[in-house]
């Protein structure tokens, strides 16, 4: 007799749970089937794929099994057998890339379905300036990141103190911004710590030190953008979202956009461009700007990217920038070709390991501000200890 009980937990339609239930309930295959009002056969096979289910997630007591595997994974199992007995069983997990898919498209209708419809939020009255556009840079972000004070060095960080720092950060740099007509968010990617449930950079399977689940912080990730996003909209008449894909969030960049597109598709003073690979140009007058995480490529094949692909406005342009992370230390270049490339600090604390590899940067944001003729005619600088001090006297 199989172990019915155990296997509730792995029956995954209503129909399934009921004929587990009735076989808990009855104690026979037969008696079993005349509850649910089934032919004998038809229950056992459906028993049997609810055991197959649950050999997916090592669960096949049969052959010794009842570890289980964590959520969003899979597992795969081979039995040696001799004279009839279980001799040996190896196992292991493995991520479930179909669950990984659905939990991606359940988080999108999930973050979707508790989008109340933004309040209409009319464009200021102040006399704009349609030469002028103001930045705001968020170097990487790394929301998720858990990082303890004792073992750093530092500071304590967590998703909670990411999301207000940051919302904080925007008040201050919105406080600070010149009458432009067009405001400009502009993410260089790893705005999340992890990329799934595997809590492990994508492409290097390194473990990061994180302090929540992936779904909750996709859910405050997005909160938090549309909060930047809102304050934006009160000052700017339109507003630009730039999303880069970095290398701990190359999957959830794209999620993240397309909730914000989603949002945002009503309203026509808010353009979020879509991420659609590892480079983002936008041309402004006699500025081109090119936007990428850094993971991928060096500074010098960065100019080349921006001349071949870029050919047309590379010519209509004098001001052309690359604006990268990855780094999280401030870093400008002027190359001879004619393209600078800059790099941004972050808001964030190191974590463990970089701490550990004594790694240390300045932590800051910044808006920088660009006229269509003359390029930069402005930049405002804020650093963490600024941002909370003007948190502090907002309270």
């Amino acid at each position: 007799m199989i172990d019915a009980d155990g296997l509730l937990p792995y029956a995954q339609t209503e129909r399934q749970q009921e004929v587990i239930k009735a076989l808990i309930e009855t104690g026979t295959y037969t008696h079993a089937a005349k509850q649910v009002g089934v032919h004998r056969k038809t229950l056992t096979e459906t028993i049997k794929r609810v055991e197959r289910q649950a050999a997916r997630q090592l669960h096949s007591p049969q052959h010794g099994l009842t570890l289980g595997v964590p959520e969003g994974f899979t597992g795969d199992f081979t039995v040696q057998a001799a004279k009839g007995d279980v001799e040996r069983v190896w196992y292991k997990g493995k991520l479930d890339k179909g669950n990984q898919d659905s939990a991606i498209r359940n988080l999108i209708e999930g973050m979707s379905a508790e989008i109340a419809p933004f309040p209409k939020i009319k464009a200021p009255r102040q006399a704009f300036s349609e030469d002028l556009a103001s930045c705001i840079v968020i170097g990487d972000a790394h929301f998720g990141m858990l990082a303890e004070g004792e073992a750093t060095l530092g500071e304590d960080f967590d998703l909670e103190i990411a999301s207000r720092d940051l919302r904080a950060a925007i008040d201050y740099l919105i406080s600070t911004a010149p009458p432009a007509e067009e405001g400009v968010l502009v993410n260089v990617g790893d705005f999340l710590h992890i990329d799934d449930y595997s809590n492990a950079t994508p492409g290097g399977k390194h473990q990061q030190d994180t302090c929540v689940r992936h779904d909750q912080l996709m859910r405050v990730a997005g909160a938090t953008l549309r909060y930047c996003i809102d304050r934006m909209r009160q000052y700017f008449k339109r507003v630009r979202v730039v999303n880069a894909a970095g290398n701990h969030d190359p999957t959830s960049a794209v999620a993240l956009s397309m909730v914000l597109e989603a949002a945002y598709e009503k309203d026509p003073r808010v353009i979020v461009e879509p991420v659609k690979g590892k480079f983002f140009f936008w041309e402004f007058g006699k500025n081109l700007i090119g936007v990428t995480h850094g993971d991928k490529i060096p500074g010098h094949r960065l100019a080349a990217v921006m001349t071949q692909r870029q050919a047309a406005a590379w010519g209509r342009t004098v001001f052309r920038r690359w604006w990268v992370g990855h780094i999280h230390h401030k870093r400008y270049q002027e190359l001879e070709c004619g393209c600078s490339i800059e790099s941004f600090n972050t808001l964030a604390p190191v974590d463990a390991w970089h701490a550990a590899m004594g790694y240390a940067a300045q932590r800051g944001i910044e808006m920088i501000t660009l006229h269509r003729d003359y390029g930069q005619v402005g930049r405002q600088n804020a650093t963490i200890e600024m941002v909370r001090a003007f948190m502090a006297d907002a309270a």
